[in-house]
C-alpha cells in the first residue's frame, strides 16, 4: 500500500511541473491537483473511482467556449452575453436557461458552469445569460440617481471602500432597474429557444433567484415548466420599508403554481440557508410533483455534490416531459 501511495504521490509531483505551460494552464493543473492530493491517502480501488469523477469535472469546468455557442442579444442599447449549446443524442426535450450568480458571466463558473457543459447530454439545449449586474456591489454600472439611463453615468468607487449604503427609496428604485433588465433579458430569449422545441426549465442561482422568482410572482415572465432554484436569496431586504416589501422568497414559492426544485448548498450565501427551513415548511402543503427541497455540497470539494444534483434535475425534469 506504502509503494502504492508513493507511486502515486510521484505521478502527481510530475504532473506539476508545467513551467513551461500558460498561467491559464497552470492554474488548471494547481487546482486539479489540489482536488486530488487527499485521493493518495485512500484505498487504490476507491481511487480510480475518484480519479475518473475527478477527470470528468475537471472537463466540464475547464472546457473553454467556443465560438459556436457565442451569441449575443441587446438590451437597453447594451450587448448581453449569450451562450446556447444545442442538444445532444437522439433526446430532444427542450431548453434549459440557465442563470448564473450577478457576478458572473455568461460561461457560468463552479456548479453552474459545470450545469450549462452537461445539460445537452440529457437532450436539452442549454441556453446561458449573462446575468444582469449586481444590485450591491461597488461596480455596479448606474448610479443612484441615474437608474433609468443605464450606463451613462458610473459610481466613482475606490477598490476598497465599502459599498454604498442605500436608503429604502433608493434599494426600490435600483431593485425595480435591475429586474426590468433581467425581465427584458429573459424575453429575449424566447427567438432562440424557439430552436429547440419541448418543454422549458428556467435553473437560477444565488441573488439571481431572487429576482425571477420575484418577476414570476408578479406574472411578469412566462411561466417555465420547471423552476430550478439554488441557493435563492434577496440581501439587504431588511433595510426596505416593511410596507414596501415584497413577500418572502419561501412565500413567493408558495403561490406559484409551478413544480419548484430547491436545491440548497451548506456552503451558500448566509441570508439563503438561514431562509431555508421557511421555504420548506411553507412548501410543505404542496405535492412532491410541485416542491422538492435538497440540502447538499456544491463546492469544489465535494466532486459527489454536482453529479448528486444534476440527478435531482434530471429526475425532476423526467416528470415534466413524462418520459
Amino acid at each position: 500500500m506504502k509503494l502504492i501511495q508513493r507511486t502515486r504521490l510521484t505521478q502527481l509531483t510530475g504532473l506539476a511541473k508545467v513551467s513551461r505551460l500558460s498561467l491559464h494552464s497552470r492554474c488548471r493543473t494547481w487546482l486539479f491537483l489540489s482536488l486530488l492530493a487527499p485521493i493518495s491517502l485512500l484505498p487504490f480501488s476507491a481511487q480510480s473511482s475518484i480519479l475518473i469523477s475527478a477527470s470528468l469535472l475537471s472537463e466540464s469546468v475547464f472546457t473553454p467556449v467556443s465560438d459556436s455557442e457565442k451569441q449575443q442579444i441587446t438590451v437597453q442599447d447594451k450587448t448581453v452575453d449569450v451562450l446556447v449549446k444545442p442538444w445532444q443524442g437522439k433526446k430532444q426535450r427542450g431548453a434549459v436557461v440557465v442563470v448564473g450568480p450577478t457576478d458572473t458571466q455568461a460561461s457560468g463558473r463552479g456548479f453552474t458552469r459545470y450545469l450549462r457543459q452537461e445539460i445537452p447530454a440529457m437532450g436539452w439545449a442549454s441556453i446561458s445569460l449573462k446575468p444582469t449586474e449586481g444590485l450591491y456591489r461597488p461596480n455596479f454600472a448606474t448610479s443612484v440617481d441615474q437608474v433609468t439611463k443605464a450606463g451613462e453615468k458610473q459610481i466613482a468607487l475606490d477598490p476598497h471602500q465599502v459599498t454604498p449604503k442605500y436608503s429604502s427609496s433608493q434599494l426600490l428604485e435600483l431593485r425595480n432597474f435591475q429586474q426590468n433588465v433581467m425581465n427584458e433579458c429573459l424575453a429575449q430569449l424566447d427567438d432562440i429557444g424557439a430552436q429547440f422545441p419541448g418543454k422549458r426549465i428556467l435553473i437560477v442561482t444565488d441573488d439571481s433567484a431572487g429576482m425571477v422568482v420575484n418577476l414570476l410572482h408578479q406574472d411578469k415572465l412566462a411561466k417555465p415548466d420547471l423552476l430550478v432554484v439554488i441557493n435563492p436569496y434577496r440581501e439587504f431586504e431588511q433595510l426596505i420599508d416593511e410596507q414596501s416589501r415584497d413577500l418572502s422568497i419561501a412565500m413567493q414559492l408558495k403561490e406559484l403554481d409551478i413544480p419548484v426544485l430547491d436545491l440548497q448548498s451548506a456552503n451558500a450565501n448566509q441570508v439563503s440557508i438561514s431562509e431555508a427551513k421557511d421555504r420548506k415548511q411553507q412548501n410543505e402543503i404542496k405535492s412532491s410533483q410541485l416542491y422538492r427541497q435538497y440540502i447538499m455540497q456544491l463546492d469544489l470539494n465535494n466532486l459527489g455534490g454536482w453529479e448528486e444534483a444534476m440527478e435531482y434535475i434530471e429526475g425532476f425534469a423526467r416528470k415534466i416531459v413524462g418520459r
